[in-house]
């Protein structure tokens, strides 16, 4: 009898000691609550919680979370069933979630299965196994009003969703205005860079006004460098006078405190060695161009700016690098500036008409000038 007790107890000591460690607490002013460290073995009992009456029980731990319910770092999802807990991009809380499934790669970020994303503030999207799908919104800016004739969206500060504005049909009419321009002047400077105007009512209250732009027909220096070398020259039977030319390398439009936001290749009109003859543009157009100025600027009209800030026959291009501007002073403006197309050459009407010599050979030259574009 006494082997048998001794055998029993035994057993009971040993079963104790291979099962998962059970803590247990007696409040003293409540019932007793069992926590099982293993909770593969011995799950979190539901409902799990201490007694209302406890002031320090510690040995319930928090239950792991399920299916669709709010999770985070302190609060787990319940691994046991294969869950996980899915944030949004910014969030400190995600839901409890199923980790199967492939996820979405959209513009550059990943998005988990079953996860739920904006593309902006107009769109929501949720990925499902690879593929996503979305959906708008806003979806009033689908349906147009139908009592509106001329609907258009508009934005709205402070709000994402664009609403309807309904136009009447004069509002939509552009104001009766008919273009008048006068042609553009002749560059003011011979070489280097100068100033060209014309009336003009292309503007938006349709008045007339007087546009100026830049110009630069050639550089001054070509220009010295015929000069000095005409007396040595001799322009041979078939010998080619080209007209136009064009820069070899990009270079920077400059003047005054300013310089153009990008390089250019600007074609120019070259110079006849023969005395009597000048080379102008025949074929050129206007194009707009940015230029960052550095230093507060005394007006906001273009046209007022450039006679304050070109100096004339200063050279346009500018073949070095020029410092960029950085400073908060700097400031882009846009300008007008004549773009040489084609040029040719003629007798000059300005200058004295030559001596019979002069211009006889003049005109067996020109018989045998070339003129490329």
């Amino acid at each position: 009898m006494e082997k048998s007790v001794l055998l029993l107890g035994f057993f009971c000591i040993g079963a104790w000691s291979r099962s998962p460690s059970i803590q247990k607490r007696d409040t003293g002013m409540g019932p007793v609550i069992f926590a099982a460290v293993d909770d593969t073995l011995f799950p979190c009992p539901n409902p799990c919680g201490c007694p209302a009456t406890g002031q320090d029980c510690t040995d319930c731990g928090p239950c792991p979370r399920q299916l669709g319910e709010p999770c985070n770092e302190q609060n787990q999802c319940d691994i046991q069933k294969g869950l996980v807990c899915k944030y949004k991009h910014g969030d400190s809380e995600g839901i409890c979630r199923e980790s199967s499934g492939v996820p979405c790669i959209v513009y550059n970020k990943t998005y988990d299965h079953g996860e739920t994303f904006n593309l902006d503030c107009r769109t929501q999207c949720a990925c499902q196994n690879g593929t996503y799908g979305c959906s708008t919104l806003c979806p009033q800016e689908h349906i147009s009003p139908r009592e509106c004739q001329n609907p258009r969206l508009v934005d709205v500060t402070g709000q994402c969703c664009r609403e309807w504005m309904c136009d009447s049909r004069t509002a939509e009419q552009p104001p009766s205005c008919q273009p008048s321009f006068s042609r553009w002047s002749t560059c003011s400077s011979e070489c280097g860079s100068g100033l060209s105007s014309r009336k003009s009512n292309l503007n938006a209250k349709c008045l007339p006004n007087t546009e100026t732009r830049i110009c630069q027909t050639r550089r001054c220096q070509d220009k010295d460098y015929v000069i000095s070398h005409r007396k040595h020259h001799h322009l041979r039977k078939g010998h080619e006078c080209k007209a136009t030319h064009r820069l070899s390398e990009a270079v920077f439009l400059r003047f005054g405190p300013c310089r153009s936001r990008k390089r250019f290749r600007p074609k120019y009109c070259g110079l006849c060695p023969l005395p009597g003859m000048t080379c102008e543009p025949t074929l050129s157009t206007t194009v707009k161009v940015d230029f960052i100025c550095e230093g507060p600027g005394s007006s906001e009209n273009t046209s007022d700016l450039l006679p304050e800030y070109l100096e004339p026959g200063a050279d346009l291009w500018a073949d070095e690098f020029p410092p960029k501007y950085d400073s908060d002073d700097s400031r882009l403006i846009t300008v007008l500036v004549q773009w040489v197309l084609k040029c040719r050459c003629a007798p000059d009407t300005t200058e004295p008409p030559p001596s019979s010599t002069t211009a006889s050979a003049a005109v067996k030259v020109i018989l045998h000038r070339v003129h490329r574009t």
